[in-house]
């Protein structure tokens, strides 16, 4: 591959690159240098502490010869003293600082020292141990000469030492003189290559960004930082060929976001007013205002009209509004009207008499129309028109859920009407049907001439049927009037509960884990009375101090259990008098469940009754097994 000199010339990353190169191979070159002379001086100061030793140690032998002359101690110190400066002088740690060279002046100095050591004193030592004082003192006369030779031998060790030192010294003062001029050098390339030519650029940047096009950067050669400047310059043109149009653009935007504020705040105020306040004139006429605020247009009337009816009926009419008022004549309704979902805003009649037909629609259903007047010749524009369309859907919207509100408040009170019919049939019906057999019964017995004993049997059955009649009217009222309070299942089983409390003196704890959503209302009404019914029972019959009222759901069924602690039902119970039962398990029957009456083991009794709901919940707990299955 070819590299173009001009790249080593000319690019700025590269000049500067060898110079930071440079120094660092200047600063790697000193520390290779210091790391080789700190490896060759390796051991110098530990020959050099054991060559000083050596110079005490010969004192010391010299002063063990002298005593063991005078007190005639035998030489046991003084052999140790010898074997002690042998072994000084023969250690590796002092043969590793002398040289191997043997023209080295420390090496002939080390080897003399030993030679004298071995060939002189050491034999002028034993002579001293058998000849006495004469060999003595001409020891003590050669050892004199000897600590100058060892003297002679630390000079020479210290010497070389210091003679090392300086020559790092000098290597490291001439790489750190190298490293100063390199970086001399590379800071006046920074200075003038880099630094000039960037406070150039930023100077013509900050010209450009209070608006002067006419800068130039001077800079413009060959390197990176000419590169820059020649773009820069390109830039600089372009923007001064787009700052002209630039403003209008800016005003364009501008507009537009105002615009689109604007309709945003007008949609949600209407929204607002829509879904806070009740579908009245009142509410219609504050849109109307909103709409003449924003748009510009004097709003007319809002039209209503029923799914498949060609004529509408004004829910709100603008009180200055002629033309509206003109406009809002029964023959003219089809000209309104013709505005849908489908064909949007509409522009109806000519002339004078100009009005913009608003449809008002909810998922592709009409509710009417919303007119407004527009002067002659004028033309409204389109942001104005979607705006127009969306407050369109907005009031068709608010149309469609009152009229969903009216169908669900007509639908509740069928179901209400329902469930009370159902209630007098299942119940208070039946007691007068039994009432009207009892009566006619009884005028079978006057007319035969029965016994008084006869016709006073059924004149106490007719006694108890009015009373078990007068009691379910009575339940039935309670009953109603708790679920016309609107509080719920819940709320109705704690009422009866601090009833029956307060009327039987029995403690009654409930434990609902119902949600409150899992039944419709005439399974509220089947469980409230089994409720009432089963507290009834353990009020007259059971004797009880207390009882349990337990709602729960489990696998998609609701179960209700009530419990006493009272004497319990008796294993085989008469029919007779046991009206309640009998409802219980018909109420079980309405519902598709069971009912079971039986002794706790503990003592008391049970009434247990377990069904399927079949309103909304039981729907989503069937789609929710199918799914898992």
């Amino acid at each position: 591959m070819k590299i173009d000199r001009r790249f080593f010339t000319e690019s700025l990353v590269v000049r500067l690159g060898i110079a930071l190169g440079a120094i660092v191979l200047l600063a790697l070159a000193a520390t290779i240098s210091a790391t080789v002379f700190a490896e060759l001086s390796t051991g110098k100061a530990a020959a050099i502490n054991l060559a000083g030793s050596l110079r005490m140690q010969s004192y010391w032998i010299t002063l063990q010869v002298l005593r063991s002359g005078d007190i005639g101690r035998p030489p046991a110190e003084l052999q140790q003293a010898m074997t002690e400066f042998d072994s000084r002088l023969t250690s590796p740690l002092l043969a590793g600082g002398i040289p191997a060279d043997t023209a080295d002046p420390t090496r002939r100095a080390y080897d003399r020292v030993a030679a004298t050591w071995s060939g002189t004193l050491k034999p002028a030592v034993a002579r001293v141990v058998t000849e006495g004082a004469p060999a003595r003192d001409a020891f003590v006369a050669r050892m004199a000469a000897y600590v100058l030779d060892v003297d002679r031998l630390v000079y020479l060790l210290e010497h070389d030492l210091e003679q090392r030192i300086q020559a790092l010294r000098l290597i490291q003062g001439a790489g750190l003189f190298a490293i100063v001029v390199v970086m001399f050098i590379s800071l006046y390339l920074m200075h003038a290559q880099v630094i000039v030519p960037l406070g150039d650029l930023l100077q013509c940047a900050r010209r450009v960004r209070v608006g002067d096009f006419s800068v130039r950067a001077r800079h413009s050669g060959e390197d990176e930082l000419g590169q820059l400047g020649q773009s820069f310059n390109y830039m600089v043109e372009d923007l001064s060929r787009s700052y002209a149009t630039l403003e209008a653009r800016v005003v364009e935007k501008t507009e537009q976001l105002a615009r689109t504020n604007v309709s945003l705040e007008v949609l949600y105020n209407i929204t607002r007013a829509l879904a806070e306040n009740p579908l009245t004139q009142a509410t219609l006429d504050g849109v109307m205002r909103d709409i003449e605020r924003v748009v510009g247009l004097k709003a007319g009337a809002i039209c209503a009209r029923e799914e498949g009816d060609r004529r509408g009926f004004p829910v709100a009419l603008h009180a200055g509004s002629e033309q509206a008022k003109s406009w809002c004549q029964q023959e003219r309704c089809y000209e309104c009207l013709s505005a849908t979902a489908e064909s949007g805003v509409r522009v109806v009649g000519s002339g004078e008499e100009r009005m913009l037909s608003v449809p008002l629609s909810e998922g592709g259903k009409g509710y009417g129309v919303m007119l407004l007047q527009l002067p002659p010749g004028m033309q409204i524009e389109d942001w104005k028109i979607k705006l127009l369309e969306s407050i369109g859907h907005h009031i068709g919207a608010a149309f469609a859920t009152a009229k969903r509100s009216d169908q669900r408040r007509g639908i509740a009170l069928l179901e209400e009407r329902s469930v009370i019919a159902r209630e007098l049939h299942d119940s208070l019906a039946q007691s007068l049907s039994y009432l009207k057999i009892q009566v006619t019964r009884l005028k079978q017995h006057l007319n035969a001439n029965d016994t008084r004993e006869q016709a006073l049997e059924v004149v106490e059955e007719l006694k108890l049927g009015i009373n078990n009649a007068y009691r379910q009217l009575r339940e039935l009222l309670t009953t109603f009037r708790l679920r016309i309070d609107g509080r719920g299942l819940s709320e109705a089983i704690q009422e009866t509960i601090r009833e029956f409390s307060q009327r039987a003196r029995i403690e009654i704890l409930l434990h609902d884990r119902l949600l409150g959503h899992e039944l419709d209302s005439s399974e509220q009404i089947h469980v409230l009375q089994v409720v009432r019914e089963a507290l009834t029972n353990v009020e007259h019959h059971a004797h009880a101090r207390c009882a349990d009222v337990r709602l729960a759901i489990d696998q998609g069924r609701v179960r209700v259990t009530v419990d006493d602690d009272g004497v319990g039902i008796r294993d085989a119970e008469p029919p007779t008098h046991h009206y309640g039962l009998a409802i219980m398990r018909d109420r079980a029957a309405t519902l598709g469940g069971i009912l079971q009456v039986a002794k706790r083991p503990s003592g008391g009794t049970r009434v247990e009754l377990e069904f399927a709901p079949r309103g909304p919940f039981q729907i989503a707990v069937n789609q929710t097994s199918s799914v898992a299955a």
